[in-house]
């Protein structure tokens, strides 16, 4: 974390993460219209972004959080595997929100971590994420306009509500997180299912 954003977090007690590339299909900036929502009704509650891209992206969405007056969003650039399971445990829910996902392996990261996924009802996730792990929000058709970009951040801020309010981490969603994943595709599980389909053969 930047020097500068310590003292802001230290009044942070929850964290929602979003990891992706700084791309447009990444919908980043929804997720921080999201967060300009969700930061009024839960003062505690902090938004860490993991990722990055070309330099001119950072400047677009970091000085998009700054006109949304966002008070505790924290931009940590890319990390390796071992810190992102750090702050996926640590984190109250994985916002995943891409337009035509070809999979979302981020999403299979962060249930490992027992941690619930948001994201929206579009490519991969459509096919893996259920109800008892996560969520999936409406697509947006003009998601490049600034209305639409406004309006599945409304949704994403909504759900995030509901999860927080409901307890996903802790009292519905998250305890399935982890044996969902394991049964799943771990390694195991791949292995099984590889000599199962070598049979029917």
């Amino acid at each position: 974390m930047r020097d500068e954003d310590r003292d802001r977090f230290g009044k942070v007690k929850q964290i929602v993460v979003f990891v992706g590339k700084f791309d447009d299909w990444k919908r980043l900036d929804s997720v921080l219209h999201a967060a300009a929502v969700y930061e009024s009704k839960f003062p505690d509650l902090g938004t860490v972004i993991v990722g990055g891209g070309p330099q001119d992206s950072y400047a677009v969405y970091e000085e998009l959080a700054k006109t949304l007056e966002l008070k505790r969003c924290f931009f940590l650039g890319p990390k390796g595997q071992e810190i992102l399971a750090e702050i996926y445990s640590a984190s109250e829910l994985g916002i995943f929100p891409s337009y035509k996902e070809p999979f979302g392996m981020c999403f299979i990261e962060c249930m490992a971590c027992g941690c619930p996924v948001i994201g929206a009802k579009s490519g991969g996730p459509a096919e893996f994420v259920k109800d008892d792990q996560g969520a999936l929000v409406e697509e947006q058709d003009n998601w490049r306009e600034p209305a639409g970009i406004k309006a599945l951040g409304e949704r994403i801020a909504a759900t995030v509500e509901r999860a927080l309010k409901e307890d996903w981490k802790r009292k519905t969603k998250g305890p399935n997180c982890v044996p969902f994943v394991k049964a799943s595709f771990s390694t195991m599980a791949q292995c099984k299912a590889l000599l199962a389909n070598m049979e029917d053969w």
